[in-house]
Formats: structure tokens, C-alpha cells, sequence
């Protein structure tokens, strides 16, 4: 494999192993609060199932604007200061209950998360989002940063501070 396919391999298996997502969301005239959110991917789109008891849901109905980041696990890391990570902005939109893509986006909460998945699908509190990806970033390690690109943020081209 070439550096950019070995990068691409390690992007998918962050997102891939990643069951939460730190979140940003713009609060009411505090500013910006951080979060926590179990995270499921989709044909290519990432989804947040969230409570209406949460602040970052209020948030997000008042301004869809979010940002999120996947993070490798401390343990697997060779250095703090090198762990992977994605760091992604967009904007989310409600999905509808009755649609097939509910449906489809719920199947991988279930299989990512199991049987409690089956109570939280039950409260009438929890909505689900998709988050309309705009931009994002892949950092491998040291000066392996990457930008995402593409419809879905699946390409990586590599950023190198000397151009």
C-alpha cells in the first residue's frame, strides 16, 4: 500500500471502531458547549441518536451548526500528543421516524450498541440525526495531517505545511 492507502485504512477503521463522538454545539448566550454522543455511520453519513433532556439537543434545534471528533482510544495510542483523531463540521437534520432511513440508521445503533438500543428507541424523547458533513480533518500522527474530501469526506489529501 501506498501512504495515502495505509492513511484512507486508518481513517475507516477510527470511524469504524469509534462507538461516541465529542460534540460541539452553540449554546444559548453562554457560546459553545462541549459534549458526549454515542455515534452510528450509515452509507457513508454519520447519525446521533439524542434526548431531548440534553442540552446539546436544545442546541442543535436552535442552530444545526455542529462540530464533532472521533479519538483514538488512550491505550492504543504510541503518544498523547499523537493520537488519531477526526475532527468534523456540518449541520444536522431530523430523520424522520417513519422512514426508511430511520429504519436502516437505527439496524447499525443496534448492532453497535445491543439490547439497550431497544428501551431508547422506545422513548418518545430521542430523535435522530443525520449530520449533513461539510469539512473535516484526519490526523494520523506527527505530519501525517490530512484533509477530508469528497461528497461523503471519504478522500484524503495530505497537508503539507511546507506548501
Amino acid at each position: 500500500m501506498n501512504d495515502i492507502s495505509d492513511a484512507l485504512a486508518d481513517y475507516r477503521a477510527l470511524i469504524d471502531s469509534a462507538e461516541g463522538a465529542h460534540l460541539a454545539t452553540l449554546g444559548d448566550a453562554a457560546g459553545p458547549e462541549a459534549s458526549y454522543a454515542p455515534c452510528a455511520w450509515h452509507d457513508g453519513d454519520c447519525y446521533l441518536f439524542l434526548s431531548a433532556l440534553s442540552s446539546h439537543t436544545a442546541n442543535l434545534r436552535r442552530d444545526p451548526r455542529i462540530s464533532l471528533m472521533l479519538l483514538q482510544e488512550a491505550g492504543s495510542a504510541p503518544n498523547p500528543f499523537a493520537r488519531q483523531r477526526v475532527s468534523l463540521r456540518g449541520k444536522v437534520e431530523t430523520v424522520d421516524r417513519e422512514s426508511g432511513l430511520y429504519t436502516a440508521a437505527l439496524a447499525e445503533f443496534h448492532r453497535r450498541f445491543g439490547e439497550v438500543m431497544r428501551l431508547l428507541e422506545s422513548l418518545p424523547d430521542f430523535t435522530l440525526f443525520r449530520i449533513e458533513l461539510e469539512t473535516g480533518s484526519f490526523v494520523r500522527g506527527f505530519g501525517q495531517a490530512y484533509a477530508l474530501e469528497g461528497e461523503k469526506l471519504d478522500r484524503l489529501r495530505h497537508l503539507d505545511p511546507r506548501n
